[in-house]
Formats: structure tokens, sequence, C-alpha cells
């Protein structure tokens, strides 16, 4: 029974149903800013004014903050072009990631985040899964360090307060190297360190191959963990195909052929969905170094973000309810997990 355990999700909807989610049992949610200002005279964004006013309502309805600090871009679904491609995250005015400027100005756009939150957010991840290459993009090795250290600093500055981390996509020689260069290092200004994870879905494996995940990043970060990202896809097969001829860019073969490849039990179904959350609490709960978890998520989706077509396995089946909100099976083993543990 863990008192403290972080109980969170990844809303992904844009009107949730809170009495669901509340009685469901999660406390937390995962949330985040886009880069706060339009031009360099710090005119805050529109974006950003959404995103701040969707993250006092959620603190109005009485849930924690896991804020995310936006990452430099990713490999995505661009409408206006109607291509996957780089799109970046930040605005152009800032330059290229290997000039000062571009550093300078990140690490006031963080300075004013974190003096604007310091009241209402502690806890922060730090871009998203830096050391996949469709989030790190053009960026080098060393860069891609400056960012995530500028980035923290910066909130620092303001807010000491704070509690930041980064969340990887998995464990890697690119995810060791970061663990070894911000987090191994007597200066490390990071609290905690986030870690996702998809086994039987993005890759091999299933709830037992947490174990040996967690154990390794705990022992070569040194900090506690929290889940940022975990679940399995409810959806095994896609039907609708608007790229017939599969001639366009997709970031990997889930998107491409509308299948997993990697599966776990009796493959993506809602049954299993509920079944792998069900094997996957006790491991996360009973291991000594994970403060909190994180479930993704809580809607399933209309399209992939990440190749733009519906039906899409890759991104449009991870909700424990469906696009309607109306519960999943992985709603109930949740639930039933949170109420156990709790």
């Amino acid at each position: 029974m863990l008192k403290n355990h972080m109980w969170g999700i990844t809303p992904a909807h844009s009107d949730p149903n809170f009495a669901l989610m509340k009685d469901m049992g999660v406390k937390w949610v995962r949330t985040g800013y886009p880069f706060p200002f339009e031009n360099e005279n710090g005119t805050v964004s529109e974006r950003f004014k959404k995103a701040d006013a969707v993250i006092d309502r959620y603190i109005a309805e009485g849930f924690g903050i896991l804020c995310s600090f936006t990452g430099p871009g990713s490999v995505r679904y661009s409408a206006e072009t109607g291509k996957t491609e780089y799109c970046r995250a930040v605005p152009e005015y800032l330059g290229d990631p290997s000039e000062d400027r571009y550093s300078r100005l990140l690490f006031e756009a963080a300075e004013f985040l974190g003096e604007h939150t310091k009241k209402k957010i502690t806890w922060w991840q730090i871009a998203n899964e830096p050391d996949i290459d469709i989030f790190y993009g053009p960026l080098s090795e060393k860069e891609n360090i400056n960012y995530l250290l500028n980035a923290t600093r910066g909130i620092l500055k303001t807010n000491p307060e704070a509690k930041c981390g980064i969340n990887l996509g998995y464990i890697n020689n690119y995810a060791r190297m970061l663990m070894r260069e911000i987090y191994a290092v007597a200066d490390s200004p990071f609290e905690y360190l986030g870690i996702d994870g998809y086994q039987g879905s993005w890759q091999m494996g299933g709830p037992q191959s947490w174990n040996a995940y967690i154990d390794e990043t705990a022992k070569l970060s040194s900090k506690p963990i929290i889940i940022n990202e975990w679940g399995f896809s409810s959806l095994q097969w896609g039907e609708k195909y608007t790229d017939p001829e599969r001639k366009k860019h997709y970031n990997q073969d889930v998107c491409r052929h509308k299948h997993w490849y990697a599966t776990w039990g009796r493959g993506h179904t809602p049954d299993e969905q509920a079944r792998y959350i069900s094997e996957c609490l006790p491991i996360f709960i009973g291991h000594p170094c994970v403060i909190g978890n994180f479930f993704f998520r809580w809607s399933d989706t209309e399209t992939c973000w990440q190749c733009g077509e519906a039906d899409c396995p890759a991104e449009c089946a991870w909700g424990c309810v469906d696009c309607n909100q109306k519960p999943k099976p992985a709603y109930y083993a949740l639930q039933e997990g949170i109420k156990k543990f709790s």
C-alpha cells in the first residue's frame, strides 16, 4: 500500500469526463505547455494561454500536474502539408540549435515558465523521449544535451523547488549516453528519471520486461523512477488505407502496414489490454525505486498523430476509454488496481 504513489494518466481528450476520471482513481495528469512566446519581444502566444487554461482547469478539479516543457520538435503528421515530416516545436526566431542565440532564448522561455507556474506546478518533464530520433530530430548529441540542461536550469532559476526529469523512450545506447552525461554527474539538476515503455507493442516482451528496465535505469541514473508512459494498444489491425500504395513517409512499419509486429498474450484486443494492465501494476507498486506511473492514455483518438490516418494501431487505441469516453475493459482494470494498491 503506497500512499504517496503518483497515480496518473495522460488526458488526450479536449473535454475529459472528470467525474469518470476521478471515479477510476487517478490523482495526477501528465500534460504540458507549448513554447510560451511567439516572438523575441516576449509576446505570449494564444496556444500558451489555452494550455494554461487547461492546466488551471485540471488543478481546479483537484488533479496534480506532471507538466511537460516542450521538446525541440518531432517527426509527425502535418495537416498543413499533408505529410509526415519534422516539425519544429520552437519558433523560427530562436535560430539554429547550434547557435548561442537559440540557447539563450530557450533559457529565457524556461525562466518565464518557472516563474509563471511556481505556485501551481512542482513536477516537470523536460522535452519528450529525447533518446528517440523522431523527437531529437536534427539536433546533435551535444545540442540535445544542451537543450535538456538549458530548459531545466531555466525553470530552476525562477522556481528552485521544481523537480525536473526527462522521460526515456526505452533503454538503448542513446538513452544510456544521456544518463551518463546528465544524470551520473555531480551537478545534475534532475530529481527523478522518467521512463516510457510499451513492451508488447513498440517493443518486444510483456509486463515482466519491466523489471530489468526499471532496475537498469534506476542504477544508471541513481534517481527515483516515474513511469511517465506505459500501456498496451487494443487494436491489432487497421482497416482504413488512405495511401494504398504506401508511398508516403512513415516513421515506422506500424503506420505503414497498419498492424503490430510486436505483441503479447493473445494479441492487441480490449480484453488483453485490460489483462496487461492487471499484470503491470503489481510490478510498478512492488518496485522500491518507482514513485509513480502515468498510464497512456485516457481516451482513444480518431486519427494517428504520426501518420494522420484513421484507425491506425500506432496511436489510435491506447485509451482506457474510447473516443466517446465509454469505458473499455482497461478502465475497470485500472480502477481495480488503483483501489487495491492505494
